[in-house]
């Protein structure tokens, strides 16, 4: 946080002051703590779970108890004093990337890319960054300003506070959670207890380092006897290793790691040099690490040698590297108008020592997390500086893109966040066994991993849904069509609506044994991508359970069916295998024509549009009773929602990027080599900057609230059948303000769309939507505890749905006759598969974002550096404006202060600067804004200051 904005208060933790001089705009809103006392009903539920009864009284005003004095020892008796260098390390360089948790996703409740962990009071942790490393004991977690701060006590009596992801290793229950909540909330011991209790918690850590540096010493002698690198790495291809994996070889013999040993192994892993590469993502759940090929060791330690002793071979490669980007620069502007295209480099040569320092240069794209030290990054700089080109305080991967790209060894076109540059393979460990593992009503014959099922082993219990009308609504280039709907009156009480979402049924061909099902798996979805998809499931064979697919031949679903009372409860409901023979394709705009509604429409904020869709059919064009369908479809969605409210929905939305790129799939053949010899680009593809504002309208809301209704009806099935299942689900919300649920609530449209910079000023927060196995609640959708949400709309690219199908199906075996137990997979075994997905979900949904992250600030940098910007008459960049995101942070290293602000003109997320050591601005405020750089790397990142 931003310490210059806090005012100087002895008797409360610097994470907690509430600093009233920091809330300088008009609608200024006070925190739950106050200096002087915040009375009885004033301190939160959140507040007082995490808080001992000591702190709380103090919080309320109360006075605090006289104790007798203590002779306190000097490690833990201090007064105030300048931050050690070991802090002021430890507080530089700060990731600002990531974004506030303020941040809602309305299509399924994540929250933030990083899942929040809330460590209970007691637990050890291991806390790393920027080269520092220090364990403590957690002593309490509060959300702070859109992120979760933990304050933990070290072993030098220090309360230091720091983020949930700079927690690398943990140990829980190391120490009594009263004794811990005992410790008290302040910097400093004000009480006798207070002190008794942290003298005992830095004794046990004294006790636990002792034994941790015997162990650590232990095991990287018995890495260097053994030769532990040799044993895991491979000559030319990536392999990861966990910890465990890694404890087993370096201790082996041993029946029983203790927790000292294998935090040694994993301090070897991190710190023993290049040859050990940390997940960059939730390593603390995974502890995954990725070993480096024997090649790319070699290449590194000849490329650091070269630059230690000033090998000619680099000034040779400078002087090359100089003149490829000057032509580069001259061409670039030359081709500026033309489409992509790449012809072969003439008239340069360059060596395999050369080539070697080219591939140095590539795999020193991926940034290393801070947690470790970055090999690449001294001789990196060396050769830029070498270069001579670049001129920059920090040379990091955004300036060793441009080398590479005006070199032409990566197309300008090229991004490093979902294509490997180093084109190095990388060796999958076997995923997780999906198929069960003896016959089974799903199974009831032995399959290999190629066989696919014979026949449909639920013909005999399929629906036939006759002459129904199936509306499949969609967008017009939409590439798997898996769902559908119909919806009749209640034959007996008109009143009540039978809504009934008809699912495609791929596993009417794939059983869980398949290696397709296998590598569906490690997928977990389909990549939805700016320049390419990638299918979950091979399109050649899958492609024919899209619904409508073939005109003129039934389509067999899974089809979830509600009766949906007059005030939106479910009051029955059912699941079956069936059949559809009248599906209808039906546009969204042709949808929104029937109703009435205006179709949501982007936003192009620079002029250029992408190609017009076909013109949509007249609503004259459709009989009327799709007409009728489609107002009952409405009035039944509308109950659904209306119901939903009730229980607290509410959906969050704020603008979004939304590119487009010509031409889609992008021709691998204009990318980079693969050889590392550079190319001649010239050119550049088409593409389009688009702003949406997303909001569930008309034929849209129809189809969103029919996909709800399926995962809950999906979930009460599961439930009324005790079976385990992947279930979604996000706990209760919570605001940094006493009341800002509740406020923030109120302030819902009739759609239950709160605006996302009306939001800030709630500061209200939730937990990372996660998979449970019992029916837990989600609380942005409104699903109530006992309900549950289980995706199954889309099996065609969602693996979880496919699993849910399986179940499902296995389930209605065994009633109908099969003498099977309906739970197909043992509830222990789907929890290991929900982290595993999860985990693969959370980095596919990581990655997409940051990819149109890059491609939207690609098109900024070239919009800035267009040759005919000068006859422009208009340019929105310089009409630009935010609202504060976040509190600034401020970077020990600089003294300079950033923070994040939402531009939604632009629809992104971007980096402020250059803020005055008066400007206590609140999360809220509306800002003037300009653009003072695009950085493009594998960490995109759009700088912008005040206007």
């Amino acid at each position: 946080m931003h310490r210059r904005a806090l005012p100087r208060l002895s008797s409360v933790s610097t994470a907690i002051r509430p600093a009233p001089r920091r809330y300088k705009s008009s609608n200024a809103r006070p925190l739950a703590t106050k200096s002087k006392g915040i009375g009885e009903n004033a301190i939160s539920e959140t507040l007082r779970a995490v808080l001992s009864p000591e702190a709380c009284e103090l919080l309320r005003g109360g006075k605090k108890k006289k104790d007798k004095k203590l002779t306190i020892e000097p490690h833990i008796a201090r007064t105030e004093a300048v931050e050690s260098l070991e802090k002021r390390k430890f507080d530089a360089l700060e990731d600002t990337s990531q974004e506030p948790i303020f941040l809602f996703d309305d299509t399924d409740g994540n929250i933030a890319p990083v899942r929040d962990r809330r460590f209970e009071a007691g637990t050890l942790v291991e806390i790393r960054r920027n080269g520092t490393r220090f364990m403590a004991v957690v002593l309490y977690t509060l959300l702070i300003d859109g992120t979760w701060l933990v304050h933990s006590l070290a072993s030098e009596g220090v309360v230091w506070m720091h983020r949930e992801q700079d927690v690398q290793f943990q140990l829980p229950e190391f120490v009594s959670k009263k004794l811990a909540e005992q410790c008290g909330i302040a910097e400093h011991t004000e009480s006798e207890q207070e002190l008794d209790a942290r003298v005992q918690i830095c004794r046990r850590l004294r006790s636990f380092e002792k034994r941790f540096e015997y162990d650590v010493n232990k095991v990287f002698e018995k890495a260097r006897v053994i030769d532990f690198y040799d044993q895991v790495c491979l000559p030319d291809a990536w392999v990861d290793i966990t910890v465990d994996e890694a404890a087993k070889k370096l201790l082996e013999g041993r029946p029983h790691i203790t927790p000292t040993e294998k935090l040694a192994v994993q301090t070897y892993l991190l710190d023993c040099g290049p040859e050990f590469v940390v997940s960059n993502r939730r390593f603390l759940e995974t502890q995954k690490i990725h070993v480096r090929p024997r090649c790319d060791i070699e290449n590194i330690q000849a490329i650091r040698h070269m630059c230690i002793t000033h090998h000619p071979v680099i000034d040779a490669f400078a002087e090359k590297a100089r003149a490829l980007i000057l032509e580069y620069r001259r061409r670039e502007v030359e081709s500026w108008q033309e489409t992509p295209s790449r012809h072969p480099l003439e008239g340069v040569e360059f060596t395999e020592v050369e080539k070697s320092i080219l591939r140095f240069l590539v795999s020193s794209i991926p940034v290393t997390r801070a947690i470790q030290a970055d090999f690449h990054l001294t001789p990196v700089a060396h050769i830029l500086k070498k270069v001579g080109m670049y001129t920059a305080d920090n040379y990091d991967d955004f300036m060793l893109r441009k080398l590479l790209v005006e070199m032409g060894v990566l197309a300008p076109w090229e991004e490093a966040i979902t294509r490997d540059p180093t084109r190095l393979k990388r060796v999958e460990q076997d995923p997780l066994l999906v198929g069960p593992r003896a016959p089974t009503p799903l199974v009831p014959q032995v399959l290999g991993p190629d066989d696919l099922y014979p026949q449909d082993i639920v013909e005999s219990l399929r629906h036939d849904f006759g002459n129904t009308p199936v509306y499949v609504v969609d967008d017009w280039n939409a590439e798997e069509l898996d769902d559908g709907v119909s919806v009749e009156r209640d034959a007996l009480n008109p009143d009540y609506t039978w809504l009934h979402v008809h699912i495609a049924d791929p596993t009417t061909l794939l059983p869980p044994t398949h290696r397709i099902a296998q590598k569906a798996f490690h997928m977990a979805e389909t990549r939805y991508l700016i320049d390419r998809t990638e299918p979950m499931l091979p399109r050649d064979l899958f492609h024919q359970f899209s619904l409508g697919n073939t005109p003129g031949e039934p389509d067999r679903v899974l089809t979830f069916s509600a009766k949906v009372s007059p005030n939106g409860e479910i009051v029955d409901y059912k699941v079956r295998p069936a059949i559809v023979r009248n599906v209808r394709k039906v546009r969204y705009e042709e949808g929104d024509a029937l109703l009435g509604t205006e179709s949501p429409r982007a936003h192009y904020p620079f002029g250029q549009v992408p190609p017009p869709i076909p013109k949509p059919r007249d609503p004259s064009a459709f009989e009327p009773s799709v007409k009728e369908d489609f107002n009952l479809l409405h009035e039944t969605s509308v109950r659904l929602r209306q119901a939903r409210l009730l229980k607290g929905a509410v959906g969050i939305v704020s603008p979004t990027v939304e590119m487009t790129l010509s031409p889609r799939p992008f021709p691998e053949d204009l990318l980079g080599r693969s050889d590392y010899q550079p190319s001649v680009f010239r050119g550049f593809p088409d593409f389009v900057y688009g702003v949406n504002r997303f909001r569930e309208v008309g034929a849209r809301f129809i189809v969103a609230e029919s996909m709800k209704l399926a995962g809950r009806v999906a979930s009460c099935f599961l439930r009324d059948r005790n079976i385990p299942a992947l279930r979604r689900s996000v706990g209760p919300l919570q605001s940094e303000f006493v009341g800002g649920v509740e406020e923030m609530l109120t302030e819902r449209d009739e759609e239950g769309i709160v605006d996302y910079t009306r939001s800030l000023a709630f500061r209200v927060s939730a937990p990372s939507a996660r998979y449970v196995t019992t029916p837990g609640m989600h609380s942005l959708l409104g699903i109530s505890e006992g309900e549950g949400y289980v995706k199954v709309t889309s099996p065609l690219r969602r693996f979880g749905d496919t699993f849910a199908h399986w179940q499902i199906k296995h389930a209605l075996l065994a009633e109908a006759g099969e003498k099977a137990s309906p739970v197909l997979f043992p509830k222990t075994w789907v929890e290991e598969l929900g982290i595993e997905l999860e985990l693969r979900e959370a980095d596919n949904k990581l990655v997409e974002k940051v990819q149109n992250q890059y491609w939207a600030l690609l098109f900024l940098d070239r919009w800035m550096r267009d040759p005919a910007a000068a006859q422009r008459t208009h340019d929105p960049l310089q009409e630009l404006s935010g609202w504060m995101a976040a509190q600034p942070s401020l970077n020990a290293r600089t003294k300079e202060a950033r923070s994040k602000v939402r531009v939604n003109q632009l629809g992104l997320m971007a980096t402020l600067d250059e803020l005055s050591d008066s400007d206590y601005l609140e999360v809220g405020t509306p800002l003037k804004l300009k653009v003072r750089q695009v950085k493009l790397g594998v960490r995109p990142e759009l700088v912008m200051v005040p206007a």
